[in-house]
């Protein structure tokens, strides 16, 4: 009888232990993928941008309702401006962007990822889901007459991965930028952990089975598959240019090296000293920090506008 007690006792802690574990990975999951929606402060109108369509797109992954903006321009070539994490389409330095790669004579269009800015949606689909996103947004292209292999795709942080998972699986991505990716989603968790919540980095690998297990339940995708280290062989040899800077505290230089390694056709451009993201205001100057937005500029409009034929930067 004593026996069974004690086993009775030992499967209920058990359970009991499991269902603190999951829920635990749920709390945390739940904070993870849930951005801190950001809503535009101004309109492109008020911006300087007078002739934006504005777009009402469905996500080709499940139908999530997206909003994004077409930058007109009778260039042949367009590229797709994607944001980071918690943040939105014409958030930051975007502007700067836009302006630069419209004088080149591209088409931009820019979008607000799942569950930013204006777009439905309440969570990240860690890099995966956004794939359909991208999809929406070439189908627009193409209905543009935009034709395959002369879309580019410009990421930041969050949106440098998207890039990257993006042009893995679509053909007519001809080139990239992706500036300041993660390597994996496994590999960036611990930090956005940290960030979001204060609790211990290292907290994200024991939580991890748990995470895992609820991210294939609730959301259809799989934390390992989220890893543009992974994808950067399947992009080549359509060419990558990674940023990044070599003081970014949020993603480690490192991961940039990394996937440069893992890429046959990426080249890196480490931006010497720059933080998270810097590279539109840092840019380097003989190893130091240096303002000189319009290198920056020149060199990213200049890597999509040779790739993409589309002639001389202006």
């Amino acid at each position: 009888m004593a026996g069974r007690h004690v086993g009775a006792w030992f499967a209920a802690s058990l359970l009991a232990a499991c269902c603190l574990y999951l829920g635990a990975s749920w709390v945390i999951l739940t904070i993870l993928i849930t951005p801190e929606r950001k809503p535009h402060r101004q309109s492109p109108a008020e911006l300087g941008f007078h002739h934006v369509r504005e777009l009402a797109l469905r996500s080709r992954t499940d139908g999530t309702p997206l909003r994004g903006w077409l930058v007109p321009s009778d260039g042949p070539a367009a590229v797709i401006l994607l944001h980071g994490l918690h943040s939105n389409a014409w958030d930051c330095q975007t502007p700067d962007l836009v302006r630069a790669y419209a004088r080149a004579g591209f088409r931009v269009l820019l979008l607000d990822l799942r569950g930013h800015g204006a777009s439905g949606g309440q969570h990240a689909g860690l890099g995966l889901l956004e794939r359909g996103d991208v999809q929406a947004a070439m189908d627009v292209l193409v209905r543009e007459k935009v034709a395959p292999g002369r879309i580019g795709v410009h990421g930041t942080s969050y949106g440098a991965a998207v890039a990257l998972l993006a042009a893995a699986e679509l053909g007519a991505i001809g080139a990239v930028i992706a500036d300041s990716s993660f390597t994996s989603v496994r590999d960036a968790i611990g930090a956005e952990l940290a960030r979001r919540t204060g609790l211990p980095a290292g907290l994200a690998g024991v939580l991890m089975p748990g995470l895992r297990l609820l991210t294939r339940l609730t959301e259809g995708v799989e934390v390992d598959d989220a890893a543009p280290v992974e994808a950067m062989g399947r992009i080549a040899p359509r060419p990558v240019l990674l940023i990044h800077g070599t003081a970014d505290a949020v993603i480690p230089y490192e991961q940039a090296e990394r996937l440069q390694a893992a890429g046959p056709s990426a080249v890196l451009w480490p931006l010497r000293g720059a933080a998270h993201t810097q590279g539109v205001r840092l840019v380097p100057d003989c190893g130091r920090p240096a303002p000189t937005r319009e290198l920056f500029l020149r060199r990213v409009v200049g890597f999509l506008a040779h790739h993409l034929a589309v002639g001389h930067a202006r």
